[in-house]
């Protein structure tokens, strides 16, 4: 079904374009009668102005800012796709931007936000960030992915993610359970990933075997190859991009029978390997949450510094 226009209004009611205009504008002018039909109209069909027709009728536009990290994110564009459908439902303008993992970028984006008069912001956090003020925004304020005192924020659950992998693996006889990651220096993806391995492998009395580098789907395949040859015999692959450079390699091998868990997963994952077993970092339900928390500050119900950490959910 077509989104319906004032015109379609207009001629639905059997008046002009100006005359809808004015009932959207509360204009006491208008004839009663004339109003009561075009708001019963209006009602019938779900009518509901534009953006820009709110604002050629000088009503306030409601709007909120959303900062992602990488555009090119499967894993977090799982989560902005609920927060824009979230706040849509809601009808509120929602302006999407990338930090690009740049500081200085991020408090540029930020004091835009500040211009443009939204009324609150969630954006994806990152290490080196650098801190942001809690108190933009009259506080309506949520983080997603890292934790800044004074700030709400939504995080996953690295140490489950990796424990339900490892003990996947190790289920299934393997003996040299490695972890493919990132850097250290990334605390979120990276520093609480491989802590988490090094501390079950500790449970385990496992030696851990380990292969850290950036985030590219180049650096999984080169990763994974470095990981073959130093014995492992089942991987724990960090991210999703990693995941998919280590399989990747392991098809052109004839090693796609060597046990890989993921952390994070997505469809081109699904496709190189249906059968994976993966811990769902669940991002579409982190960007709900984000989603609610931040609407419940915008509303005044919520002012409390709330952390939330979701749960995963594996998959076989």
């Amino acid at each position: 079904m077509k989104k319906l226009t004032i015109r379609d209004i207009a001629e639905l009611a059997g008046v002009g374009k100006s005359t809808v205009s004015r009932v959207l504008n509360n204009d006491p002018k208008v004839k009663a009668e004339t109003q009561e039909k075009i708001r019963k109209i209006i009602k019938e069909v779900g009518y509901k102005p534009s953006a820009a027709a709110r604002a050629m009728n000088n009503q306030p536009i409601k709007s909120i800012g959303i900062i992602v990290t990488r555009l090119s994110s499967s894993a977090e564009n799982q989560a902005l796709s609920e927060i824009i459908d979230f706040f849509h439902q809601h009808e509120y303008e929602v302006l999407v931007l990338e930090s690009r993992y740049d500081g200085k970028l991020l408090g540029t984006h930020i004091e835009l936000m500040v211009q443009k008069q939204v009324e609150g912001i969630i954006f994806f956090g990152f290490t080196d960030q650098g801190s942001v003020d809690k108190d933009l925004f009259n506080g309506n304020i949520v983080m997603i992915a890292v934790e800044q005192p004074g700030i709400s924020s939504v995080t996953t659950n690295s140490l489950q993610a990796v424990t339900h992998c490892f003990e996947h693996l190790k289920a299934n006889k393997a003996k040299k359970i490695a972890f493919l990651g990132v850097h250290e220096s990334d605390i979120q993806t990276g520093k609480l990933r491989l802590d988490a391995y090094k501390s079950v492998c500790q449970a385990h009395n496992v030696t851990p075997l380990t292969y850290l580098t950036d985030m590219k789907y180049v650096d999984g395949i080169s990763g994974c190859k470095a990981l073959l040859n130093a014995g492992a015999d089942a991987i724990i692959c960090g991210t999703e991009r990693l995941t998919s450079g280590a399989l990747v390699h392991l098809l052109r091998e004839g090693k796609s029978h060597l046990p890989v868990a993921a952390v994070g997963i997505n469809d081109y994952i699904r496709m190189l390997n249906p059968n994976i077993f993966a811990a769902d970092l669940q991002y579409a339900q982190v960007g709900k949450e984000a989603a609610v928390l931040l609407f419940q500050k915008i509303k005044g119900n919520n002012k409390n510094t709330d952390t939330v950490v979701q749960p995963i959910m594996t998959v076989l």
